[in-house]
C-alpha cells in the first residue's frame, strides 16, 4: 500500500485532492464544481501549496482555459521542471484553526498540567500511522507505572480532576468527579485533521473547515460548499458539572436557517478521540449520504458523556449535560432540538437510550433512538457472573473506579469499606447496589421508562449474544419491560456477535434522519435475528437474517475460572425444555498438544426444566446458575456439554460442543478451570478470555 500524499498546507484548507507531480508538464489540479463555483464567486486568490524535500511552499495559480474546473499553476519558478512534488490548491478564502483544541495546558496546575480554556496540549496525541491511513492514540503517560501504588492513574504528574482546591488530591474516579470531563486527554496532530478532511472530500466532494469554539479568528462560514467542524464546546450545567461537544455543520450551511437542521446526537468518550477517530469519521458520512439522497443538511452533535474514564454515562448529571448538548447545537448551530436522532454503541448506546428517555422533560425530542449493545448487565450485576462469562467487567471496574486490586474477592474501598462491584456502582451512578437504581433511577425505574413512553421515542435496541460485557438475559428482560410500557421498539439479537453490531448502526441512523427530512414514518416493531453466515474464515463477518423455530437454544458460560470457584452460566431456550449441563473431563495432555478430545469421565454441572417466561413479553425462557464444583476438582480442561429437549419430545437434542461463540479462535468449548485466580482486569487474561469482545458458551444459531 502506497503512503497517504496529505500534509498539512499551513493554515490552508485544503481544496483539492492531493497529487503528485513533478516534469515539464503544467501542474493541472481538477476540483469539484461547487468548490469552483464558491472560489470564482469570490474571485478568491488562488494557490497551489507544494511539499517538496520536507519544505511546504506556495505558488500562484489561476484557471484552466483549457479544462473546466481545473486549477493550473501560473508560469513561475519552481513549478516546472522542476524535481517531483505534492500539490494541493489552498486559498486564504477559506482558512482552518489550528491545532485543534483539548482544553488540556501541560503548563498549568504548577507544571503538573490540566485544564485551560483554550489550551491545546495532550496527556497522549492523536497521530496518523506511518502508512498514513490510520489514527493511532498515544496516551501511555496517563497510567501509573509504580507497581506499588494501588491506584491506576498517573496522578502524581497530572490534574486529572476539576480545579478546585479538593479535587486537587484526588486520585481516583469520584461519581460525578470523572477523567476528561471538561478537556480532552489528546492533542490532535493538524495532519489528522487534514488527512479527515481529504477523505470527506473524495467521498462526498466538500473539504472540511476546522473551528475551535475558545478561539475568535475563526468566523462560521454561510451558504459555503464546505464541511464545517466545530471542537471544543464547553458545557456548563446548572449544578456546574462540565462536560465536551463538537459540532458538524453541513455543507451550504445558513446561520439564518433557525431550527432548520434535524440533530444527530451521539454520547461517547474522550472528546476529540470521539470526534476524529471513533465516531466523527462516520457521522461525517452520514451528513455527506443525507445530503446526497435528499438534497438536505444535518447538524452532528458529538458529545463526551459527561467524562472520559470513569463515566457509562450513567451519573445524575447526564440529563442535564445531554441537554445541553442539544440546546448548544439549536441555539448556535441552527439545529431543531424537537427532530433529534440518537446513536451509538456500547457506552454510546447507554447514553442514546438515556436521551431518548429524557425522564426530566428537557426541551428537546429524540425521534429514534438506536442503541447498540449497551451494557445492560448494570441493572443486576453479581460478582459471579463478573468473574464468569462476562470476563471484561473487571477491566471495566478497573479503570473506571481507578483501584488496582479491585477485583479480589477480599478487596474493601478504604473509605467506605465497599465491596469491588458496590465500588464501581457507586462510581457510575452514586447508589451502592442494582435494586436501589431499580427503584429510583435506573434503567428499569418507573422514572426512567415513564420518561421514556412519554418521550414518543422509536428505540431499537441491537445486542449480541456471548457479549463479553454483559448477558443477553438482561436485554432480553429490557426489551420486555420496554414494550410492557408501550414503547415502540425494534429488538435485534446478533447470535455469537458479541459486542460487536450484526447491523450497521450509522446506516440505520442514515435511514432515520431520511425519514425525518422526508417528513415520513419508520416502523419499529418486531425481533429480528440475525447470525453468522458460516463459521469459513471468508463468511464469519457476514450477517445472514433468519427466521427461528423454535427459539434457538445457546449458552453463555465462562472460559475460566480458578480452583474452588463457581461456573456462573445462563442457558437460554422455550419454557418448559428439558436440559442437562455437563463437563466433560479432558485428558490434559491430549488436549494441549493437539487440541484433541479425550474425555475421561463426566460431571453434571447442571439439570433442570427452563422455568416459564420472566415476563410474558420476553422473547424465550432463560435460567441462570452459579454451580458450585465438589470439592477437590483440580485445575484442568473440562468440555462443555449440552444436550436438551423439548415439550413433547422423546429425544433428547446434543448441542455438538464445537458450536463455539468463535471458530476461528477456539474449536471447541472448553472451560479450564486453574490452580489460581488470575488478575482478570489484565491485558493478557482479556486477550485471551474475550478476543473481539466475545465470550465463551455455545449457540445452535
Amino acid at each position: 500500500m502506497s503512503k497517504s500524499l496529505c500534509f498539512v498546507p499551513g493554515k490552508y484548507v485544503p481544496l483539492s485532492r492531493f497529487i503528485l507531480s513533478g516534469g515539464s508538464e503544467p501542474i493541472a489540479l481538477p476540483i469539484t464544481r461547487a468548490v469552483a463555483d464558491y472560489l470564482k464567486m469570490h474571485d478568491a486568490e488562488l494557490l497551489l501549496a507544494c511539499l517538496r524535500s520536507g519544505e511546504v511552499t506556495y505558488h500562484k495559480a489561476g484557471w484552466s482555459t483549457l479544462r473546466e474546473d481545473t486549477v493550473e499553476a501560473e508560469k513561475a519558478e519552481g513549478t516546472q521542471n522542476s524535481e517531483e512534488g505534492v500539490f494541493v490548491l489552498v486559498s486564504p478564502l477559506l482558512i482552518n484553526t489550528l491545532p485543534v483544541v483539548s482544553h488540556w495546558d501541560n503548563s498549568a496546575a504548577e507544571g503538573k498540567g490540566g485544564f485551560r480554556y483554550g489550551g491545546t496540549d495532550g496527556i497522549g496525541t492523536l497521530r496518523m500511522d506511518e502508512a498514513g491511513e490510520k489514527v493511532v492514540a498515544e496516551h501511555v503517560r496517563l497510567y501509573n507505572n509504580d507497581p506499588d501504588s494501588p491506584y491506576v492513574y498517573n496522578t502524581e504528574d497530572y490534574q486529572l480532576f476539576g480545579s478546585n482546591e479538593g479535587d486537587k488530591e484526588l486520585k481516583t474516579p469520584q461519581f460525578e468527579r470523572y477523567i476528561g470531563d471538561r478537556y480532552s486527554l489528546y492533542a490532535v496532530d493538524d495532519l489528522v485533521a487534514i488527512s479527515l478532511s481529504d477523505r470527506i472530500l473524495k467521498t462526498f466532494g466538500y473539504p472540511v473547515v476546522y473551528r475551535n469554539e475558545s478561539a475568535d479568528d475563526g468566523a462560521l462560514l454561510s451558504n459555503a460548499p464546505v464541511v464545517q467542524l466545530i471542537s471544543g464546546s464547553l458545557l456548563v450545567t446548572k449544578n456546574g458539572q462540565h462536560s465536551l461537544a463538537s459540532y458538524i455543520l453541513p455543507p451550504n450551511w445558513s446561520a439564518k436557517s433557525v431550527k432548520g437542521y434535524p440533530l444527530l446526537f451521539n454520547g461517547y468518550y474522550d472528546a476529540n478521540e470521539n470526534t476524529f477517530s471513533t465516531v466523527g469519521p462516520s457521522f461525517l458520512e452520514i451528513i455527506g449520504k443525507t445530503l446526497a439522497s435528499t438534497g438536505k443538511g444535518i447538524v452532528g452533535v458529538l458529545w463526551n458523556g459527561g467524562g472520559y474514564i470513569g463515566s457509562r454515562s450513567l451519573q445524575s448529571s447526564i440529563y442535564a449535560g445531554i441537554g445541553a448538548a442539544i440546546a448548544r447545537g439549536q441555539d448556535s448551530y441552527g439545529g431543531d432540538a424537537e427532530q433529534v436522532v440518537a446513536v451509538g454503541g456500547s457506552r454510546g448506546g447507554l447514553t442514546a437510550l438515556l436521551a431518548g428517555g429524557n425522564p426530566l422533560r428537557l426541551p428537546y425530542r429524540v425521534r429514534y433512538t438506536l442503541c447498540y449493545a449497551p451494557p445492560l448487565i448494570l441493572n443486576g450485576l453479581t460478582r459471579e457472573f463478573a468473574e464468569g462469562a462476562c470476563p471484561l467487567i473487571w477491566h471495566v471496574a478497573e479503570v473506571d473506579t481507578g483501584y488496582r486490586d479491585i477485583w479480589k474477592k477480599d478487596w474493601r474501598h478504604p473509605q467506605t469499606g465497599r465491596s469491588g462491584i458496590e465500588t464501581l456502582l457507586q462510581t457510575l451512578t452514586g447508589a451502592g447496589d442494582s435494586a436501589s437504581l431499580r427503584e429510583t433511577t435506573g434503567l428499569e425505574s418507573d422514572f426512567f421508562l415513564d420518561g421514556l413512553k412519554a418521550s414518543g421515542t422509536k428505540l431499537l435496541i441491537n445486542h449480541g449474544t456471548h457479549d463479553a460485557f454483559t448477558l443477553s438475559r438482561f436485554s432480553f428482560a429490557f426489551a420486555a419491560l420496554v414494550r410492557s410500557h408501550g414503547i415502540p421498539l425494534r429488538h435485534e439479537i446478533g447470535y455469537r456477535f458479541g459486542h460487536n453490531n450484526c447491523t450497521d448502526l450509522y446506516e440505520q441512523a442514515a435511514l432515520c434522519l431520511k425519514a425525518i427530512l422526508q417528513e415520513q414514518e419508520l416502523e419499529f416493531t418486531g425481533t429480528v435475528h440475525y447470525r453468522r453466515r458460516s463459521p469459513a474464515v471468508g463468511e464469519w463477518e457476514q450477517t445472514e437474517r433468519f427466521v427461528p423455530v423454535p427459539q434457538p437454544v445457546f449458552l453463555e458460560a465462562p472460559k475460566f475460572v480458578a480452583v474452588g470457584s463457581p461456573v456462573a452460566w445462563t442457558l437460554y431456550g422455550e419454557p418448559g425444555m428439558e436440559y442437562r449441563l455437563e463437563l466433560g473431563i479432558l485428558d490434559q495432555q491430549a488436549w494441549e498438544q493437539k487440541q484433541q478430545v479425550v474425555r475421561n469421565e463426566c460431571i453434571t454441572l447442571a439439570s433442570g426444566v427452563l422455568p416459564d417466561k420472566q415476563h410474558p413479553l420476553e422473547l424465550c425462557s432463560w435460567q441462570d446458575g452459579v454451580s458450585q464444583l465438589a470439592d477437590g476438582q483440580h485445575a484442568g480442561y473440562y468440555l462443555y456439554e449440552l444436550s436438551y429437549r423439548l415439550k413433547g419430545e422423546q429425544d433428547w437434542n446434543v448441542v455438538s460442543p464445537s458450536r463455539v461463540p468463535q471458530p476461528g479462535v477456539e474449536p471447541q468449548a472448553v472451560l479450564r478451570i486453574l490452580e489460581e485466580q488470575p488478575n482478570p482486569a489484565s491485558e493478557a487474561f482479556r486477550a485471551e478470555a474475550a478476543v473481539l469482545c466475545i465470550s465463551s458458551g455455545l449457540s445452535e444459531a
